[in-house]
């Protein structure tokens, strides 16, 4: 499944769930807290109804819908979409808990319902792709979701944050190549050149050894692929040229922006971003049985 149907639909829901997630989460005053409940659910209602209508209209409507079918799309983009659901159902999760534990609830309702909304959010688009001759159901892609909400749930429940998913981007030479597959605009390519795209998980040192004071110092496992065009094809050829697909495994150093000791909330605001995406930092990777050294890895 192609991760610019999960991307486009998280950001409309987002917009609305960022909005109030850093703020604090104890409440006074029970009539405020009613009206907060009420603005949240007609909020989160309205977000995920009203981004999944665009969804249809503008990705799934030009294709026919037929009969409801399954794929097998396991070998495709060498799982990097697979990441992105992963990644997708984390993020969706934490923020509707944030923004949920603000209006009110308890963290236990607030974890419920965050993970259960991330995962019906994500069901819901993969049951579109079941009806859509474009693609199928994917097993896979469901696995994924549960495995990002998942995460989350265990260290809400542990009550201990040892790892926090990421995501960066840097343009590739391959988008052009096949701009139809990979993006044919700076926005589009961002969402579909899973060349450009690199995965993280960053490892927070302080949660596994409680001596280590740096709590928004973050070791990261990055991964990404260079010279795949094709989802299925781990070689293919273009215009003469050929490509051969390789992976890459990446170490690198991160920050967590949550962690981070600000008290202005107008500062913290303006981190948000960073509890999503990766700083770039001097970078180790392996790749085609070679270790390779980036200043800068973006």
């Amino acid at each position: 499944m192609n991760y610019k149907k999960i991307v486009s639909s998280l950001l409309i829901l987002f917009s609305f769930i960022e909005i109030n997630a850093s703020k604090p989460a104890i409440l006074t005053d029970s009539i405020r807290s009613n009206k907060k409940k009420i603005a949240t659910s007609i909020s989160l209602t309205t977000a995920a109804v009203s981004s999944q209508v665009v969804l249809y209209s503008f990705w799934y409507k030009p294709y026919n819908s037929g009969k409801f079918h399954f794929i097998n799309d396991w070998n495709e983009w060498r799982n990097m979409d697979k990441l992105g659901h992963a990644y997708s159902a984390y993020h969706l999760s934490s923020s509707t808990y944030d923004l949920l534990r603000w209006s009110g609830y308890s963290s236990h309702k607030s974890l419920i319902f965050a993970s259960s909304t991330s995962f019906l959010y994500q069901g819901c688009i993969e049951i579109m792709d079941g009806y859509s001759d474009g693609w199928g159901f994917s097993a896979s892609d469901i696995l994924f979701n549960l495995l990002g909400s998942g995460i989350f749930i265990l260290q809400n429940k542990l009550d201990k944050s040892v790892v926090a998913p990421k995501f960066s981007y840097f343009p590739s030479a391959y988008a052009k190549l096949r701009p139809e597959a990979l993006g044919n605009s700076n926005v589009s390519r961002v969402l579909k050149d899973y060349n450009a795209q690199t995965y993280w998980l960053g490892i927070r040192p302080n949660a596994l050894i409680p001596s280590f004071k740096a709590k928004w110092f973050l070791f990261s496992i990055g991964f990404s692929i260079n010279e795949h065009l094709v989802g299925d094809q781990f070689s293919t050829t273009h215009h003469g040229e050929s490509y051969n697909s390789y992976s890459q495994l990446l170490f690198s150093l991160d920050i967590d922006a949550r962690s981070i000791p600000i008290r202005n909330k107008f500062v913290k605001k303006l981190l948000v971003p960073l509890n999503y995406i990766k700083i770039p930092f001097p970078t180790l990777a392996f790749e085609k049985g070679k270790v390779r050294f980036y200043p800068l890895y973006f």
